[in-house]
């Protein structure tokens, strides 16, 4: 019992150490507590009263500094508090942009229509008939291309060049090639009303294209800004050209951005007309896709400088932004809105290989739109690669909302209607180009666009307000002309038009009296030598520049073509004549069609 004792009285003594020290913990936190609060009671009042002293003092001289108004100083602290607000709203602002910007993107949705509304195909019987000179000149036209510029190389490749230049422009060699690609024709194999293209009844034409299709995935790979390549590089450039981005396969430097418009036109018809082709499932094709779409990003905002990076943007001038001897700033073009206010992808290059003078040219960023939409059908259907296809679809809607609230200007005449460039922070120039893609060339592009806005800007381009339009008469040949130039040949024939301006007006048309008139007209403007030019004096025919130009070839072929393609009679359609291939390198040989020599 003694020791129990023992124990309950250590046990109770050791119970009331505990609590004292619990009461001691307790009053020591709130003696810091009040210490605490005590500091920032003081601190508080000298602030307050620091302020006092300072607004106090400021009705007095103290030690000859200057005196200030109480009233100033009060503004400048109202003027601190409304900063952080505006900042604040700002943010906020930025923050409802965004999410506008994430809604719009998810919304979105672009059709691909084909084959396109343009360029309409006329089945009907017309009591307007083509000349027999327009249909003998349509033959040659349509197969310039394949007889004088296209070398079957090995290796599944094919080159094209431009005609009396020896280049392969991206641009110009698919624009060469599209007649082949256009579903022109009733089927004989089938009872369907689908119509096919001249690649899916000619085996020899499917390989030119397959190849150039292959070739330009390599040359972009080389250098996506470049526009224009040699067949090798036995070329020796000069330190200058080498300045200007131009060594071993490059041409020329210029960053023009329908480039790969047409690029991604080409390869979206031909996988129309020969979905299972092996082309289309190589895998420099795929990577070709990938890089420009890296770059049309990078270039939404090439204000900010902006780089297209990635593992496959490996070329000699890859990595730095754009820069190009001539263009203002050093090389970087005029001012331009940046990507979050504007949208649209920046070039610095028109169709015509003349500079812009603002930095968003209108027509190309439509054509971006367009074949965007077939990047995204691609995307999942070829290539299983939902990434690329949704990128494509976020690129294409930033890209046409651009359009919509920064290209569509009001004009005293007209009214609403497209501007050729833009430059996102206000200005904007009207004019159109002949080179497509242009504003005459909207509805062949395949844009879809607002038919009230394009007539009023068709109305202006066929006017005297467009600084390009020429009006003249010549009683010998073309009797009363008029039409539409471009600025690039402007020194070597002032009062220019050229003939690839009709053949698009021609082809985004729907009437057939106005095609069968541009297509007689186009006819009298090859001042005798039977083919298309680059430009005329519209006074003159036979002054013109470029005798061997092949794009305006083709498009004059295309537009004869939507005329007579499905006429019964051999001998009232194109093509009705046979065709042989330049030079084939390749060491496999491949069957042509009925049109093959």
């Amino acid at each position: 019992m003694a020791v129990l004792s023992h124990r309950r009285g250590a046990s109770a003594k050791s119970g009331s150490n505990i609590w004292k020290i619990l009461l001691l913990s307790i009053v020591a936190i709130l003696s810091v507590w009040f210490f605490l609060g005590y500091q920032f009671y003081q601190s508080l009042q000298q602030h307050q009263q620091q302020q006092h002293q300072t607004l106090a003092s400021l009705d007095h001289d103290h030690d000859q500094q200057p005196k200030l108004k109480r009233a100033e100083v009060v503004a400048e602290l109202e003027a601190e508090t409304d900063a952080d607000a505006a900042a604040a709203a700002a943010a906020a602002a930025t923050s409802k942009q965004q999410q506008q910007q994430q809604q719009q993107q998810q919304q979105y949705h672009y059709t691909n229509i084909f084959p396109p509304k343009f360029p309409v195909l006329h089945d009907e019987e017309s009591d307007l008939t083509i000349s027999d000179d327009a249909l003998a000149m349509c033959n040659r036209a349509l197969w310039h291309t394949v007889e004088t510029t296209t070398i079957v190389l090995p290796n599944d490749e094919t080159f094209i060049h431009t005609g009396d230049i020896d280049d392969l422009w991206l641009r110009d060699s698919a624009a060469q090639v599209h007649p082949l690609l256009v579903p022109f024709f009733h089927s004989s194999s089938s009872s369907s009303e689908k119509k096919v293209a001249l690649v899916q009844q000619d085996a020899k034409l499917a390989r030119i294209v397959s190849g150039l299709i292959k070739r330009t995935a390599m040359y972009i790979r080389h250098d996506p800004y470049a526009n224009a390549f040699r067949i090798d590089d036995s070329y020796v450039f000069s330190e200058e050209q080498k300045k200007m981005g131009r060594h071993d396969l490059i041409s020329t430097w210029n960053y023009e951005l329908d480039s790969a418009c047409y690029y991604m036109r080409m390869l979206y018809y031909f996988y129309q007309a020969l979905p299972d082709h092996a082309v289309l499932k190589d895998p420099a094709v795929h990577e070709a896709i990938a890089i420009m779409l890296q770059v049309w990003t990078a270039e939404q905002d090439h204000e900010g400088d902006a780089v297209a990076t990635g593992s496959l943007l490996d070329c000699q001038n890859c990595g730095k932004p754009y820069r190009y001897p001539g263009l203002p700033r050093g090389g970087k073009g005029t001012p331009v809105g940046s990507r979050q206010h504007v949208g649209m992808t920046w070039t610095g290059f028109r169709p015509s290989d003349d500079a812009t003078t603002y930095g968003y040219l209108v027509p190309a960023n439509m054509f971006c739109v367009v074949v965007l939409g077939y990047v995204q059908e691609m995307a999942t259907v070829l290539w299983d690669d939902p990434g690329m296809a949704n990128k494509a679809k976020v690129l294409a809607s930033e890209i046409d909302a651009g359009i919509q609230e920064h290209a569509i200007v009001e004009h005293e005449t007209y009214g609403k209607m497209y501007a050729y460039e833009v430059d996102g922070l206000g200005n904007s120039l009207l004019m159109d180009d002949a080179n497509v893609p242009s504003l005459m060339s909207i509805p062949y592009l395949g844009y879809q666009y607002d038919d009230d806005i394009y007539a009023n800007t068709r109305r202006f381009i066929l006017s005297h307000d467009n600084p390009t339009y020429q009006a003249g008469t010549n009683a010998a040949t073309t009797g009363i002309l008029e039409g539409y130039g471009s600025p690039h040949m402007s020194k070597a024939i002032a009062h220019n038009i050229w003939p690839m301006s009709l053949a698009v007006q021609g082809l985004s048309s729907s009437t057939v009296a106005e095609k069968v008139h541009l297509v007689h007209q186009l006819v009298q403007t090859t001042g005798g030598t039977g083919w298309m030019h680059e430009s005329i004096d519209v006074s003159n025919p036979k002054k013109f520049t470029r005798r061997w130009f092949c794009w305006a070839d083709a498009l004059f072929a295309e537009l004869v073509m939507t005329l007579t393609a499905a006429s019964s009679s051999k001998e009232d359609s194109c093509p009705s004549t046979k065709y042989k291939v330049l030079e084939w390198r390749d060491p496999v040989q491949v069957a042509g069609g009925k049109f093959a020599a």
